[in-house]
Order: structure tokens, then C-alpha cells, then sequence
């Protein structure tokens, strides 16, 4: 049945009145499906990569950041001086381009390595992104957006985006002084 007076709702919406235990059945059986369950857990996780990006921005703010040992797969491809500064690993980075050519496919996995000059995955392609050349680093959709100078955009997928992106500023802050 609906509501009577004006409608609030767009033209052919129309709320409808519902008998209040109709609601809570309706609450009860929603309450344990997947996707609620699964919607409980993304925001557990969010709160937890936003406290630790919080307490990582107030660490770096008077500390400088750890250095990591360097593992077997990052060590070659280390300039000298160069120092790990935080790593992912199941990382998964999609480029969006203007243009097409690039040679690059879209989305690559691997392990992705911070360093004090730059992002570099290791997987079955090996990438690399100069912090200089980033332009940007923002959150979209629980990924981390990289936008470059010449325009490209990366997505990084990882498990706390949030924290990286404030490593990743962190790490572009001591490279310009």
C-alpha cells in the first residue's frame, strides 16, 4: 500500500507501507547472508588500514621510515643506495593508458616492493615507477591510484591500501629533501 500525501520519491517510486514484522523477518534473514557477513569483514579490515595509516602518518611525521632487508628477488634489481621501505606481496597492478601501444599487458600481479626512489613489482613482469613521476596517489574502491605525469593511471590492488598510500608519500616526502 502506499504512503498517502506527496511522494518524496522520483515519479513511478512509490514507498511502500510494510507491517513492521514483515521489516524485522525481512532484517533477520538478510542478517546472515554472505554478502552482509562479507560487508562486516571489508569494513573490519578498512577500520583496521585506516588506524594503521593513522598511526604510520604520525610515526613518519618524526621518524624516518624502517628499512627492510632485501629479499632475493628485489636485491638485483636494486640501484646502489637504494633501500626497501615497505612491501606487498599479491599485488596486482592494472595500467590505464592514453593511447594504445604500450606494450605492457593490463593487469600483472606480483610481489611489489617500496623503495626510497620508487615502486617496483616483481612477478612475471617486472615493473618499476619512479616516485618523481608520480603526480598523484589516491583511493578509489579500496586500490590505490597512482596518476603519473604523462597522464597514465595505475591501479594497485593490495591488502592495506590505505597504509600504503601514506608509505608511498612518506617515502615521495624523503626523496625531495
Amino acid at each position: 500500500m502506499a504512503t498517502g500525501g506527496r511522494s518524496a520519491y522520483r515519479p513511478g517510486m512509490e514507498q511502500l507501507d510494510r507491517p513492521a514484522a514483515a521489516v524485522g523477518e525481512a532484517d533477520d534473514a538478510i542478517e546472515g547472508q554472505p554478502a552482509v557477513r562479507d560487508a562486516d569483514a571489508i569494513l573490519a579490515r578498512a577500520a583496521s588500514d585506516q588506524a594503521a595509516a593513522s598511526a604510520a602518518r604520525d610515526r613518519y611525521r618524526t621518524q624516518a621510515m624502517p628499512v627492510l632487508e632485501p629479499d632475493a628477488r628485489i636485491a638485483p634489481l636494486l640501484v646502489r643506495d637504494e633501500q626497501v621501505v615497505a612491501l606487498r606481496r599479491g599485488a596486482v597492478f592494472d595500467r590505464r593508458q592514453h593511447g594504445r601501444g604500450s606494450g605492457v599487458p593490463a593487469g600483472i600481479a606480483g610481489a611489489l616492493y617500496l623503495t626510497a626512489r620508487r615502486l617496483v613489482l616483481v612477478g612475471r613482469v617486472t615493473l618499476s615507477v619512479d616516485l618523481t613521476v608520480i603526480e598523484e596517489v589516491g583511493l578509489s574502491g579500496g586500490r590505490v591510484v597512482l596518476v603519473l605525469r604523462d597522464g597514465t593511471s595505475v591501479l594497485v590492488e593490495v591488502a592495506q591500501p590505505r597504509l600504503l598510500r601514506v608509505e608511498i608519500a612518506a617515502a615521495r616526502a624523503s626523496a625531495k629533501v
